[in-house]
């Protein structure tokens, strides 16, 4: 499939472009390259009032034509855990399509586009909210259960958000799902998707614990075998984000394997973290290509040390969900437009940190302005 050539596209559902500049692309593999795939996170189709929430239905269709006829290989959330699992080696642009929320027109408008061009998909279910709003019935999902082409993973059944919350509370949600889910639907579900795609370390060895097999977050990238199994990436698509260059930038996508992720835990108590990453010997040989990006700065300053990458910010962060995204050309073999290796993270920010920050530039507004920093965490 030929690709686009793109001078601007939106790699975050933040506001922060990535400006594409001429690059000579290389053509470094990793062993990861064939235990890779993008899947692909869906809310809602066709809601139009709720666009950052959902993409319309024309969206959807161009993407789904894509997808059946891009030369991609669509899977299986389930294959594509058992293949990370057992090191099985996938297809080239492997896709998963997965829903997040339940949402009642996964049934009505998205099911029928996924029929037609039998594409399976995987819905997570928040067990609270089953049959409350626009979320789908217990009827409903006994309904799509009869389809072969539907699996099914949970979220904490409140589809709250628990990041920084108390373990007691964490347990209990998930059980309530797995438990409602068992009843309602007589199935086992061993894979969960974080609500918003926010976690942190303790919330992550909770899940891990209680027999989950792989769960996901929202943070941009392609999920691949070498990968942490219990905080997976996933692209998310809504109606602003959710035209066909961006989703066959993202498609097209390759691994970017890395180490000693800096900050460890997404869940941050600075608004200033030390953001950094190591690669492979191999790859460290194109990191002059490398472009980071945040929601509050837009490109980031890079240091580059041997195989050690340190992102400077120049900003602190100032909202409770910053994003940052990296990404690194390869060259296609066949001499066409580069792929990219994408790399991104969802952070969130405790309430009462942004308030202690806003309190500070209110304080002194003439030294934030000036630029200077005063350094703000909690522990």
């Amino acid at each position: 499939m030929p690709l686009i050539s793109l001078k601007r596209f939106w790699p975050v559902l933040a506001a922060a472009s990535l400006v594409c500049a001429p690059v000579q692309a290389a053509s470094v593999a990793t062993d990861f390259d064939n235990k890779a795939a993008v899947i692909f996170a869906y809310f809602a189709v066709g809601n139009d009032d709720n666009p950052s929430g959902s993409v319309t239905e024309e969206q959807f269709a161009a993407q789904i034509d894509e997808l059946s006829s891009g030369g991609y290989t669509v899977l299986p959330l389930t294959d594509v855990v058992d293949a990370f699992a057992s090191g099985k080696t996938l297809p080239d642009r492997s896709v998963a399509i997965t829903f997040d929320g339940a949402d009642k027109t996964i049934l009505t408008t998205a099911l029928p586009l996924l029929e037609e061009k039998k594409l399976p998909f995987t819905v997570f279910i928040p067990a609270d909210k089953i049959g409350t709003g626009t979320y789908l019935s217990w009827d409903d999902l006994r309904k799509l259960k009869r389809n072969a082409l539907v699996s099914f993973g949970l979220h904490p059944s409140g589809y709250s958000r628990l990041a920084g919350s108390g373990a007691e509370g964490i347990k209990r949600q998930i059980n309530n799902s797995i438990v409602s889910i068992r009843k309602e639907l007589d199935i086992d579900v061993a894979l969960l998707a974080y609500p918003y795609g926010e976690y942190d370390t303790a919330y992550e060895k909770i899940v891990q614990s209680m027999g989950i097999k792989a769960a996901f977050g929202q943070q941009s990238g392609v999920a691949y075998a070498g990968d942490d199994r219990f905080a997976l990436p996933r692209f998310t698509l809504t109606e602003r984000y959710g035209d066909i260059e961006r989703f066959q930038m993202t498609a097209n996508a390759l691994p970017f394997p890395m180490k000693d992720i800096s900050p460890a835990d997404p869940h941050l108590n600075t608004l200033t973290p030390a953001i950094g990453f190591t690669v492979s010997d191999a790859l460290s040989k194109s990191l002059k290509n490398l472009s980071c990006f945040s929601s509050s700065e837009e490109k980031m300053k890079l240091e580059i040390m041997g195989t050690r990458v340190e992102l400077r910010m120049q900003n602190p962060f100032s909202e409770d969900r910053p994003r940052i995204n990296c990404t690194l050309p390869v060259a296609a073999t066949d001499g066409g437009e580069p792929r990219w290796r994408w790399f991104g993270m969802l952070y969130s920010v405790p309430q009462e940190l942004l308030e202690a920050a806003e309190y500070m530039q209110e304080k002194t507004p003439t030294q934030h302005a000036a630029g200077a920093s005063n350094e703000i965490s909690i522990e």
